[in-house]
C-alpha cells in the first residue's frame, strides 16, 4: 500500500497517513478525504426501497471512529449530514468521534427505530436507512448481509 506524503496546510503538517481525522478549515462538512474507505453499499438513487436504503459494515465495534469517512462517502447522496440516530454500543458512546463543530446531531434511536438500521438525515430530513453489519462478521457473510440489503427483493421491514 502506498501512502501520500504529508502536505503542508496552512503551517501545520497534514497527518492523514496516520489515520488521523483532521476537519476541514473551520471543521465543517464536507470532511476532507476519508482515512479509510467506508465498506458500504447503497442502492440506485431511483430505486424504492420498503426496508433499507444501504448497508455498512465498519471495521471496528467503535462506530463513532468511522463516522467522518462514512459522512464524506454519504455526502454525494445526502449533501449535508445533520443527524444520525443508531443504538450506539458503550464503546461508542464513551469514545465520540463527532464533535460540535462537525455539525452533526448524533443521538440515540428513534421510537421504533430497529437497533441494526442507523438513520443519517441531510437537509430538510432527507434520510438515509443504513443497515450496519457487525465488524466481526465473517468477509463471506458480511457481503452476503450487504447484497441481500440493497437487492431489489429485500424484505426488510419498514421503519
Amino acid at each position: 500500500m502506498t501512502q501520500d506524503r504529508p502536505q503542508n496546510r496552512g503551517g501545520a503538517p497534514a497527518d492523514r497517513g496516520l489515520g488521523r481525522f483532521q476537519a476541514t478549515a473551520g471543521g465543517e462538512q464536507p470532511f476532507d478525504t476519508p482515512t479509510r474507505t467506508p465498506r458500504l453499499l447503497l442502492r440506485d438513487r431511483d430505486e424504492e426501497s420498503t426496508g433499507v436504503d444501504g448497508a455498512w459494515w465498519p471495521r471496528t465495534d467503535n462506530l463513532t471512529t468511522e463516522l467522518h469517512d462514512l459522512v464524506t462517502a454519504l455526502t454525494t447522496r445526502l449533501g449535508a449530514t445533520a443527524r444520525i440516530t443508531f443504538d450506539w454500543n458503550s464503546l461508542s458512546r464513551s469514545q465520540r468521534g463527532i464533535d460540535p463543530p462537525d455539525g452533526i446531531e448524533v443521538t440515540g434511536p428513534l421510537p421504533g427505530q430497529p437497533p441494526e438500521v442507523m438513520y443519517v438525515f441531510g437537509q430538510h430530513d432527507r434520510c438515509l436507512r443504513l443497515l450496519v453489519i457487525d465488524p466481526a462478521t465473517y468477509p463471506a457473510h458480511a457481503e452476503a448481509q450487504i447484497r441481500k440489503a440493497v437487492s431489489a427483493t429485500s424484505d426488510q421491514p419498514k421503519s
